[in-house]
């Protein structure tokens, strides 16, 4: 099965070069508002579409809604910044949508500004791995002004941190490159009671999942179907090539264990070549996904 990857990965490799000499490429969001709970893969077609006004890079989308009003909070690269930078949009659902407000640059790169809420107060996990720490940020006045509240961790090289409070504990799922070549070859768990003031314990099956590609986190745990799923990223094809829904059968402090429940491909549009992230709230999903247009 791997060596079998292996070969894949080789091809697509080959391919995308190919690719790449006759089309160019942007990362765009897509948003939805359901009538129902998301339950279908059938559900995400009907998206409305939010790009860069110079095809620039929108994208690592995630929701929240604040006083009835919805927000999409992202990852943005423009010429002036070519360094990720952290943006918030209000979206409408008619499908209209505001002009992007960056709300945290820094001098290094910033993506996945995974938000959640704690009682009252808006917190935001961003990657900054480059800057080699997991920040925590809090929101003083939603959704423009941030402030940083604590490092997380320091001194690690960690992607697309992604917290979930289960059973009375706080899970961060993360990747690192402990052991591998690439973020996305394995998962990792730490665990503590209380996040805002840490005392991280490590999960005694860390890595959790282990493989080629295949297990770096595409947004915030939900429920699907009736169960939880942890979206995760499929690079095989390409950089951001599909997510996999994987549900949590076991989440404790000692063990964990999922498996694959379905899987998203770009298929709503055929110019679409990739999807990376998705982050689903009561009935509103919000969906990253790369189109290519020709040269």
């Amino acid at each position: 099965m791997l060596f079998m990857r292996y070969l894949l990965k080789k091809w697509y490799k080959f391919q995308q070069k190919r690719q790449a000499r006759q089309y160019h490429s942007h990362w765009y969001i897509r948003f939805v508002f359901l009538d129902r709970p998301f339950n279908s893969l059938e559900q995400l077609k009907d998206s409305f579409e939010i790009h860069s006004p110079h095809k620039f890079t929108f994208a690592d989308c995630f929701y929240a809604e604040h006083n009835h009003r919805h927000f999409i909070f992202f990852e943005e690269v423009d010429a002036q910044h070519p360094v990720g930078f952290l943006s918030v949009l209000e979206i409408f659902q008619d499908g209209r949508y505001t002009e992007p407000t960056p709300i945290l640059k820094c001098d290094y790169h910033l993506s996945y500004p995974c938000i959640f809420k704690i009682e009252s107060d808006w917190y935001m996990i961003p990657e900054s791995a480059s800057n080699k720490n997991i920040e925590l940020w809090k929101c003083t006045e939603f959704p423009y002004h941030w402030q940083k509240h604590s490092d997380l961790m320091t001194n690690i090289e960690a992607v697309d941190s992604t917290p979930f409070f289960y059973n009375g504990l706080w899970y961060l799922f993360t990747s690192t490159r402990r052991g591998c070549k690439k973020f996305g070859d394995r998962l990792d768990i730490f665990y503590t009671k209380d996040i805002l003031n840490p005392n991280w314990h490590e999960h005694p099956k860390n890595p959790v999942c282990r493989g080629q590609q295949q297990y770096r986190m595409a947004g915030n745990i939900f429920n699907y179907q009736g169960k939880l799923v942890r979206p995760s990223q499929d690079s095989l094809k390409r950089y951001g090539g599909h997510i996999e829904l994987k549900e949590i059968t076991l989440l404790t402090p000692d063990d964990y264990q999922e498996t694959l429940l379905d899987t998203i491909l770009p298929n709503w549009d055929s110019r679409d070549d990739g999807c990376h992230s998705i982050d689903v709230n009561n009935q509103v999903v919000v969906i990253d996904a790369i189109r290519l247009t020709k040269k």
